[in-house]
């Protein structure tokens, strides 16, 4: 009997066709639509979910009960200040009603938002990055037709390019993390009371009540995007444009050590402390666009992929697994490709 192992999460990272899928096994080309799907072998993938349930899928997050919390995409590719203003996206939550691992229910829980980048459920709340806010969704009666919304945290800037915030992703530290990018001047109050002037790229984490906020990396790339953590609570981040493109680089993977400066030489690097040069990339992975990052389990697909990282690059329709090698203080990767479409 093939093991059938629901990694519904390990696939928040790749969305197509409307659709969201799951991982079981076998390995072999999967149609679905009229879109072919090429799997690594001893992998298959199934659709659990798609129009009308959901509609444009972009971020997911699953609570206790098996909820599946979607940030959804309205569709609109108008300028910023024209979202800002319509406010056309929102976060759906799909339920399983028959306990067969397809979505088949579907409830608006949140609408009037804007373009999301990130959904994660953490201790009854739903938090969604919708720049320029992080956004704490609550149920306040389990309906999904009260929920309360409230500012986690306000960056105060959006620049129209989709750069300035992704996230919140809970790290094994119990803080949460969250990306800036974009360059534009954002204004925080540290731990301490430090007050914090930036332009550069970051990531920033916090307590879960916000308190505690402080920069964890400073960069020249244009826009950190996902955030994995390994079990030893190292952190992995995934970037565009960390180099000017050159060679077949552009974006990649970092390594990403408490305190370290990262990217490409920039101008809004001045100011920040450096102790030497620019901290190195981990891997390059061309002009990906990276759009998601996990970092998996010993137990994900029955075991044998702990420390694994599944990144999706947008540009080139694929999930890459990255297995890596410790090398040093830090890592190689072994790149394969996981699941990768023509289309």
């Amino acid at each position: 009997m093939k093991p059938r192992v629901n990694c519904v999460l390990a696939f928040s990272l790749f969305t197509l066709h409307s659709s969201l899928f799951i991982s079981t096994s076998v390995g072999a080309d999967v149609t679905i639509g009229q879109r072919t799907l090429h799997v690594a072998d001893g992998f298959d993938v199934e659709l659990v979910a798609g129009p009308p349930i959901v509609e444009r899928p972009i971020s997911i997050s699953m609570d206790p009960q098996g909820r599946l919390y979607v940030t959804d995409s309205g569709g609109l590719s108008a300028k910023a200040e024209i979202q800002l203003a319509q406010k056309p996206h929102r976060v759906r939550r799909l339920e399983d009603s028959h306990g067969d691992g397809h979505y088949d229910k579907s409830i608006v829980f949140a609408d009037h938002m804007m373009f999301p980048e990130g959904c994660m459920w953490y201790g009854g709340s739903v938090y969604v990055a919708a720049p320029p806010q992080i956004w704490k969704l609550t149920d306040a009666d389990g309906t999904g037709k009260n929920v309360q919304r409230e500012v986690w945290f306000d960056g105060k800037t959006l620049t129209g390019c989709g750069n300035d915030l992704h996230g919140p992703y809970l790290g094994r530290d119990g803080w949460f993390y969250w990306c800036k990018g974009a360059f534009a001047e954002q204004h925080h109050t540290l731990a301490g009371g430090k007050e914090m002037v930036t332009k550069a790229a970051h990531i920033f984490r916090a307590r879960p009540d916000g308190t505690g906020l402080e920069p964890v990396l400073t960069g020249g790339m244009d826009n950190p995007v996902g955030v994995a953590f390994l079990s030893n609570g190292e952190r992995i981040l995934s970037c565009t444009f960390f180099q000017n493109p050159a060679a077949g680089h552009r974006d990649g993977l970092i390594h990403a050590i408490y305190g370290g400066l990262y990217g490409k030489k920039n101008g809004v690097l001045e100011g920040h402390t450096m102790t030497g040069d620019l901290m190195p990339v981990m891997t390059h992975e061309g002009a990906a666009a990276p759009c998601g990052l996990m970092a998996a389990s010993e137990q994900l697909f029955g075991g044998g992929y702990g420390d694994n990282v599944f990144a999706c690059y947008f540009n080139l329709h694929k999930v890459v697994r990255h297995e890596l090698i410790p090398d040093g203080a830090t890592y190689t990767t072994r790149d394969t490709d996981l699941i990768s479409c023509d289309h």
